[in-house]
């Protein structure tokens, strides 16, 4: 009898890509994965420094490891993901990715050749996860351990013990986390269609972050001491409102005057007592919102150019977070590309004015300020247009002050939007100021094509706008590339300026990409 296939499962295969990952990682996507599932295949490297980068042949060999896998599962609908995870420890990492991943179902082998594949390796697992989470050992393409012992056979049917259906878990309300979709496998996109929010992740469907729940009042507390430190002596570019006033200027933030909404937020248009519009964006109290809260407040205050979004001011009353931003008549970017505001297309004059922009204002967070700021959510959605001045970049919510010591960073807590991030990002974690730069050329090629930088509707293999225009940008077709909306009128010069730079900005070399001074 064929197990009921529900909704996608997170399979994680341990893969020691010097031992027998590679038939292993076959196996379960041959055996196991079904459409809509996502596999995760984990590298432990056993690292004496954690933080310490990758080998740059590691993530390679890992990198060649899962091409070999691209046309199966495309076929099967199946989203493949590579991960390399330090720790001194295999078996530990291998729990730990488990658990973050929020796996249904955990795949090790059983060479005793190779540490990673041992016996006792399934059965750590077994006793260390949860019973929801089914383990199995594979030795030469046969199940030689499993929990549960019940033998199931895979959505595609087949011989009785040649793969496991593990009982699908609910997926919790996820949260950005943990890196680790491929580039070029878009066959996930369907799984994705529904996580549509505005702080969606690549990773949004592989992830749960620990519990950190803290009392409301001592979340209050512990906040206000946090702004006061951020905004230092001088806290007269940031105001404190009164929660009153933003009530009032909303009508008791009526369903009227929402104009937008997030995963955990709203956004509201308001009018305060200067007479100001504002929109107000209201989101719930978390010790992870309040984190990111102080990041934001701490960076937006620093900044200064005429080309970011400066924040007005904040107000913490209850269990919300409200921070206060000017209001943009003309929407984001996005809505006037797509049409979403039922107005006609940009025209060519005011889509170059918003990348010359846009490259000024990243120039100016990468090399004009004191502190340089990697912006990390750079889309068409935080790009706003107002009828009186240019583009504006907003939302610092992920932003981060770039490192110091050295040019880039790892990190685990990779966020972002699907269809921006730099591939050296959600792949390895690795943060530098290029993943901004990848990023702006994404936006350039929306603002040359109309397209959006995923469309789960276009024709098979077209779905990812990189994909789709990169052999175009090869054969130098600008015809084909140029967004039929314009009607051929544009400015060659512009044109051919815009092109070159989004070219450049989208290598899949971070090193190869230019410095945003280079660009603006």
């Amino acid at each position: 009898m064929t197990a009921e296939r529900r909704e996608g499962r997170c399979i994680l295969v341990g893969v020691q890509i010097n031992g027998n990952g590679r038939e292993i990682l076959g196996w379960a996507i041959n055996k196991i994965a079904g459409e809509g599932d996502r596999i995760v295949a984990v590298h432990v490297c056993r690292s004496r420094d954690p933080g310490k980068d990758q080998p740059p042949c590691l993530i390679k060999v890992l990198d060649d490891c899962l091409a070999e896998h691209d046309d199966i599962c495309r076929k099967k609908k199946v989203g493949l993901a590579g991960r390399i995870s330090p720790g001194k420890s295999i078996k530990k990492a291998l729990v730990k990715e488990a658990e973050l991943h929020t796996a249904g179902i955990v795949v090790v082998g059983s060479d005793k050749n190779c540490s990673i594949g041992s016996t006792s390796m399934a059965k750590y697992c077994a006793k260390k996860l949860s019973p929801t989470t089914a383990i199995i050992a594979v030795h030469k393409g046969k199940i030689i351990f499993q929990r549960p012992e019940t033998k199931f056979l895979s959505s595609g049917g087949g011989k009785e013990n040649s793969a496991v259906s593990a009982p699908v878990r609910k997926s919790p309300e996820t949260i950005p986390g943990w890196p680790l979709l491929r580039q070029n496998v878009m066959a996930n996109i369907e799984a994705l269609k529904a996580n549509e929010a505005r702080k969606m992740s690549v990773v949004q469907w592989v992830m749960k972050l620990p519990n950190r729940t803290l009392p409301i009042t001592q979340k209050q507390v512990d906040l206000v001491k946090e702004i006061e430190k951020a905004l230092g002596v001088d806290s007269s570019s940031c105001k404190l409102f009164q929660y009153e006033e933003l009530e009032k200027s909303t009508n008791h933030f009526s369903s009227e005057n929402l104009i937008g909404r997030g995963g955990n937020s709203k956004v509201y248009k308001g009018c305060i007592l200067s007479g100001q519009q504002v929109a107000i964006k209201v989101s719930k109290l978390s010790a992870e919102s309040s984190r990111d809260f102080i990041i934001e407040i701490d960076i937006v205050t620093k900044l200064q150019h005429e080309r970011v979004v400066p924040m007005i001011g904040y107000c913490i009353e209850d269990n919300v977070i409200i921070s206060v931003y000017p209001y943009f008549s003309r929407g984001s970017l996005q809505e006037n590309l797509q049409g979403e505001r039922g107005e006609n297309s940009l025209a060519w004059e005011m889509r170059f004015k918003v990348a010359v922009g846009v490259a000024e204002a990243l120039s100016y967070l990468h090399n004009g300020c004191l502190r340089p700021v990697i912006h990390r959510d750079i889309k068409s959605s935080n790009i706003l247009l107002s009828e009186e001045s240019g583009p504006q970049i907003s939302d610092f919510g992920l932003a981060m002050w770039a490192p110091t010591t050295s040019s880039n960073q790892t990190h685990s807590d990779v966020v972002g939007t699907f269809g921006y991030l730099a591939p050296e990002y959600f792949m390895y974690g690795k943060v530098s100021s290029k993943i901004d730069v990848y990023a702006f050329g994404i936006v350039l090629l929306e603002l040359l094509t109309g397209r959006k930088p995923i469309n789960e509707v276009s024709p098979k293999g077209q779905e990812s706008l990189v994909m789709w225009a990169k052999p175009i940008l090869e054969r130098g077709d600008i015809m084909e590339l140029l967004d039929p909306n314009l009607d051929r009128k544009y400015e060659e010069a512009q044109l051919r300026r815009m092109i070159l730079a989004a070219s450049l900005s989208i290598r899949r070399s971070a090193r190869h990409r230019p410095e945003m001074t280079q660009v603006s």
